[in-house]
């Protein structure tokens, strides 16, 4: 019996909010394997187990084997993958191919790769074996500039759909904080309360400098660093904290792990935001505006922080420990990432600031100026006239 959109809605679990619960995943059962526990407990970022478990779900399914099985038949044939069940996957991935669909073929074998390698499993495919992907074309990004951040920023009051205000704000507080920081896209879903509390209460303190630590980038490990600091300026600073007032006015309570950007959908409040939804609130702010959306994606913001950082008169090591990567050869040794006065400093010499504005700003004052030059020639030639006319009346009477 198929069950209607309402009746599947109505029979689905909900939290103490009225939310609906989660759902079970399709690979939860692999998580019954000790295999599989062993395995993917070494990944923490939320996205790269799912991703892994999800690619390894298809395997097995396709394969009609679960992972104790599959760990057995490699065991009985020396800790080598069996040349057998090689053709097998090596079919699975040729059908996603041949689909178009190269992502879930990637999901497949890297999960194969990984859960193998955990387990000391030896597997090795030739290099015309594997799947060949395209980067996308330098010609199909477009890296926003200034202007075009803050046009992002205020399309998120005309976006359909988005009648709830924590929606809008959440959008204008991403933008603008991915834009000023920097950071990667995976880092800004991972910021929790405590990163910015003591700069935002009781009163706004900008530059707000961001400890990033491999907990909230991985990718540190591989630079083998500990941290970096970045910043945020006034408009992010300002439109984060706008956007926790207001969660906190809708009932939110904020600890110091409480995750900053969460969801606001109906089926899902106060959870962690994920890579998707980012992705989805900034191709919907393309839209919006009426940039292809195919042009645009979360780290091209990261990008629009280079350029900006480029034409700021600092020097490179500083640019490079901003984006938070390591300083190339010994100059790292001698590069102190613990002066935190110091990169604020030259972090503030770089313009963040809506040009459009500024320029807007400008033009009023230019007039304001003229204006008053104006009220003051005219007040000059009355006082002169006055005086003419007072000369008159002394001369005849």
């Amino acid at each position: 019996m198929t069950l209607s959109m309402s009746e599947y809605a109505q029979s689905r679990e909900r939290k103490s909010d009225g939310s609906f619960a989660e759902s079970k995943k399709v690979y939860d059962w692999l998580l019954g394997f000790e295999s599989v526990k062993s395995w993917i407990g070494n990944y923490t970022a939320k996205g790269t187990r799912r991703n892994y478990l999800t690619g390894f779900n298809i395997l097995c399914k396709k394969l009609n084997l679960n992972p104790d099985e599959i760990l057995q038949l490699a065991e009985a044939n020396g800790d080598k993958f069996p040349r057998d069940l090689k053709s097998q996957v090596k079919g699975i991935l040729n059908e996603y191919v041949q689909a178009g669909k190269l992502g879930e073929a990637k999901k497949v074998y890297a999960s194969l790769r990984s859960f193998l390698a955990a387990h000391e499993i030896s597997v090795v495919f030739a290099r015309q074996e594997r799947i060949r992907y395209r980067r996308k074309k330098a010609v199909d990004e477009k890296v926003p500039k200034t202007e075009d951040v803050y046009g992002l920023v205020d399309a998120a009051d005309r976006v359909k759909g988005w009648r709830d205000p924590l929606r809008k704000l959440r959008a204008k507080a991403m933008i603008l904080c991915a834009f000023q920081s920097g950071v990667r896209p995976s880092c800004l879903t991972k910021w929790h309360y405590g990163l910015v509390k003591q700069y935002l209460y009781p009163e706004l303190k900008y530059p707000i400098p961001l400890k990033i630590t491999p907990r909230l980038d991985s990718k540190l490990e591989g630079y083998d660093l500990d941290f970096y600091y970045t910043f945020l300026g006034r408009e992010a600073a300002q439109a984060l904290k706008e956007y926790l007032e207001a969660r906190v006015n809708r009932g939110a309570t904020l600890q110091d792990n409480s995750p900053i950007f969460v969801t606001h959908a109906s089926n899902s409040k106060n959870d962690q935001i994920t890579y998707g939804d980012y992705f989805r609130i900034v191709k919907r702010l393309a839209q919006t505006v009426g940039m292809p959306s195919n042009q645009l994606w979360p780290h091209l913001l990261r990008k629009a922080f280079k350029k900006v950082l480029n034409k700021a008169e600092i020097d490179d090591d500083t640019r490079e420990a901003l984006m938070g990567h390591r300083i190339p050869g010994s100059r790292e040794n001698y590069f102190d990432r613990h002066d935190v006065v110091e990169v604020t400093d030259r972090y503030a010499q770089c313009n963040f600031t809506n040009q459009s504005q500024t320029n807007d700003v400008s033009e009023f004052v230019a007039e304001n100026q003229q204006l008053k030059d104006l009220v003051k020639q005219q007040g000059d030639a009355i006082a002169k006239l006055q005086g003419r006319f007072e000369t008159i009346l002394k001369t005849k009477f």
